[in-house]
């Protein structure tokens, strides 16, 4: 279902660029619009995994997810204000260890745990436009992020997928630069998530009790790119 929805996105993306002709450029006096998208990937910048209250390794695997949203562009001479709307779609892999005997203090066993998380954020970028010399625009931006995470899946190798809507919020501040030539837009950004994306094992719905004592502290910041059309 995501790929298909994500193709079609890409269709729409090259019939608006090149079924409106060249005639028209995306730097317009005072608004512009346009959509876009890409690829995104978590960075963990803190990864430690407990079991019952003790430390144990783990490990941590980068996996890239989707993404596409639609901008607004408000244009003062060379500085710009910029609200989106953008859909993600979020993976990550995290090792933990287990432990199989509670008689047993010495031996733990190896999991691996697969995180999909949809998530729908709102974004507001203050940019500056570096080059501003048609069809060439290129600049930076900073900005802050609202995301609301609208539905999460786990799933445990060797065991099985527990799912389930959430409604948590988290914010982030969002530092990138973009380049458009002519209506062709690119994108790169890094988002600063806060607060930390713990993961307390206990209060994932109807998780076996073996699980219940794994605690996961971590954060995770995110680094995307996206192309697009703006008009």
């Amino acid at each position: 279902m995501r790929t298909a929805t994500i193709s079609i996105f890409i269709w729409g993306l090259l019939i608006s660029l090149f079924g409106t002709g060249n005639q028209l450029f995306a730097q317009s006096e005072r608004l512009n619009y346009g959509f876009k998208v890409g690829l995104n990937a978590l960075s963990p910048t803190k990864y430690k995994t407990y079991y019952a209250g003790e430390p144990v390794s783990g490990s941590y695997t980068n996996q890239n997810g989707y993404l596409a949203g639609v901008f607004f562009r408000v244009n003062y001479s060379h500085v710009f204000l910029q609200p989106e709307a953008v859909w993600n779609f979020h993976q990550q892999k995290c090792g933990f260890m287990l432990l199989p005997d509670p008689h047993d203090q010495d031996t733990y066993l190896p999991k691996s745990l697969d995180i999909n998380m949809d998530a729908v954020n709102t974004n507001l970028m203050v940019g500056y436009n570096m080059i501003n010399d048609k069809p060439y625009l290129c600049n930076i931006y900073l900005g802050a992020s609202l995301k609301w995470t609208y539905r999460i899946k786990y799933e445990i190798a060797d065991d099985h997928s527990y799912s389930g809507k959430s409604d948590f919020s988290r914010y982030a501040g969002v530092i990138g630069f973009s380049v458009t030539i002519s209506k062709l837009y690119f994108d790169f950004r890094y988002e600063i998530n806060r607060p930390d994306t713990n993961l307390d094992f206990s209060k994932i719905p109807d998780i076996p009790e073996q699980y219940q004592s794994v605690f996961l502290e971590k954060n995770e910041n995110i680094l995307s790119f996206s192309c697009g059309v703006m008009f």
